[in-house]
């Protein structure tokens, strides 16, 4: 029984390592499942064809099965054959291009191919690792703890801190209350002791979704030296389509991640889906190894659209809307930025809405790419990871819902790379989405008056038995939170 197909692409890069150095496929297949498997990302599903060669699974695995089985299911907590087997396919697809690329490095010379990925395979795992490990460096004479005083118990008056980044905890903050409630005055205020207080200095990048008071918040954009960027006046300092490498696979995966992009706020139709991927990458052929412009996108479309006759759609009104708002500074200025090395607040009240979910979600389609190539953040001796960067999106209910892979992405694998997200919502509702929970990921979760309509997610969030009604009625100031190694909710006092 065959266990998967490769895609036809992958099909021929095996087909190329076997002429190089004389071993099999199914040999190359298994390396590409353990090379995949050393990367802390999530393999991306890019919809690969089943063209290719089709591996029975006692070819596959050979006497490894039970091995395999075994990392898969402690990397992805699961169970379920039907979803291992989707994961191998994954993993095997992204491991073949990794190596590919590598076999291009060399002059696609089979010995060099095979030394260079030894030398690889030494600096990855120290000696008796299991696959798929990767070494962490350890900076013993650092200090990387963040900890922050968030309150105080609303009983005793007794202050309450809480580590960001605790060895075992997760670094992301959800912070959960109904207008007027005091969530955005509680994040920034925790945002203002983490600058305050921790050993080195780490960016904030915060999105201003509604109103534009964070970016008017003078007190607080002067105490933490954070640029303001007002839009659509002034322009985000970022080429949002560059890329670290302009080779064709790069270039597929970040026309698949601009779809996914338009495709979270405007709905598209399959037809439109493959209209779109083909404007893209035409975009970044003419564009010949830098990146596109948005205006650049437009003109390509513009030209398809006519060229083939076809009626202006919503695919190409998105387009044309955006390039009207040129908020993106121009790639020909430079293809860098600065926002992992200093804050910004992106301020988008003034833009149409579908708009600024588009440059939100564009912006952290780059960071995440910049980010997930860089090895993990370091860790001090007590084990903090450091931390290189935290997301603050102020009212997020107006992201979760969209079905954007990036930001879950983000959620679920930025934290070894030393990446904290802080989501500020409406209500816990807001995070239990229908194929993913945010909340689960969350280290420290504060809960301002709200209305709940499930009861579970607060029980989840909070532990023990919580009458929603109650949550309604919290005074103001107050909010509940559970603190670690703690199975009951506290009262918390976070400003008067």
């Amino acid at each position: 029984m065959g266990l998967f197909k490769t895609s036809a692409d992958a099909k021929n890069y095996l087909e190329s390592f076997r002429r190089a150095t004389g071993l099999r496929p199914n040999i190359w297949a298994r390396a590409a499942l353990g090379y995949s498997l050393s990367f802390e990302s999530y393999p991306d599903d890019n919809n690969y064809d089943s063209n290719g060669q089709e591996f029975p699974r006692e070819v596959f695995y050979g006497k490894d099965e039970q091995v395999f089985l075994a990392l898969l299911r402690q990397r992805h907590g699961i169970t379920q054959d039907s979803d291992i087997n989707k994961l191998v396919k994954l993993h095997v697809e992204r491991g073949i291009r990794h190596l590919w690329k590598e076999f291009e490095r060399v002059g696609k010379k089979g010995d060099d191919f095979l030394i260079s990925l030894l030398e690889t395979a030494s600096k990855m795992a120290p000696a008796g690792a299991y696959a798929g490990a990767r070494t962490e460096y350890v900076n013993e004479s650092a200090d990387f703890s963040v900890s922050v005083e968030i309150g105080e118990d609303s009983k005793t008056g007794n202050p309450l801190s809480h580590v960001l980044n605790a060895p075992g905890l997760s670094p992301h903050i959800a912070i959960m209350g109904r207008t007027r409630s005091g969530k955005t005055r509680t994040g920034l205020g925790i945002l203002e002791k983490i600058d305050a207080h921790t050993s080195h200095a780490i960016p904030f990048l915060i999105f201003d979704y509604a109103k534009g008071d964070i970016a008017d918040n003078k007190e607080f954009t002067t105490t933490t030296d954070v640029s303001v960027v007002r839009l659509p006046k002034e322009r985000i300092p970022m080429a949002p389509l560059a890329l670290s490498s302009y080779d064709d696979e790069e270039i597929k995966l970040a026309a698949r991640r601009f779809v996914d992009t338009i495709k979270s706020v405007v709905r598209l139709g399959p037809k439109q889906v493959d209209t779109c991927l083909r404007i893209i990458k035409e975009a970044y052929n003419i564009a010949a190894g830098s990146a596109p412009d948005i205006e650049d996108v437009l003109s390509v479309a513009e030209e398809i659209y006519e060229t083939e006759d076809k009626a202006p759609d919503s695919l190409l009104v998105t387009l044309r809307d955006f390039a009207d708002f040129p908020v993106f500074r121009s790639a020909k200025y430079g293809e860098s930025h600065d926002f992992l090395q200093k804050g910004h607040v992106i301020d988008l009240s003034k833009l149409p809405e579908g708009l600024r979910k588009i440059c939100v979600f564009l912006i952290l389609d780059r960071i995440y790419s910049e980010i997930m190539e860089r090895q993990n953040a370091p860790i001090d001796s007590k084990g903090y990871r450091q931390m290189r960067l935290i997301i603050a999106i102020d009212e997020a209910h107006n992201y979760l819902p969209c079905k954007q892979p990036t930001l879950e992405k983000f959620v679920r694998e930025s934290a070894s790379k030393g990446v904290g997200i802080m989501l500020m919502s409406q209500s816990p509702d807001d995070f239990d989405q229908p194929k993913y929970n945010f909340a689960k990921e969350m280290g420290l979760v504060l809960v301002f008056s709200c209305f709940v309509q499930r009861p579970k997610m607060l029980e989840a969030l909070l532990g023990g038995n919580i009458d929603p009604q109650l949550m309604s009625q919290l005074p103001a100031g107050i909010a509940k939170t559970r603190l670690p190694n703690s199975s009951r909710p506290v009262d918390i006092r976070t400003w008067d």
